[in-house]
């Protein structure tokens, strides 16, 4: 019997889907982009320190 994924685990699976799917589409195109295992928490920090940088 298996047991059915949390929503937070479902969320983990599919950025890290949606991330597989960026990384296979850049490098058709010739791109190449180095993967991350960032966390949510350090994908909104970086954001956030981004945004306070360029705000105008």
């Amino acid at each position: 019997m298996t047991k059915k994924l949390t929503d937070r685990q479902k969320s983990r699976l599919w950025a890290q889907q949606r991330s597989r799917n960026f990384q296979a589409s850049s490098a058709l195109e010739g791109l190449t982009v180095p993967l991350t295992d960032a966390g949510q928490d350090e994908v909104d920090a970086r954001l956030d320190a981004l945004r306070e940088r360029y705000a105008r």
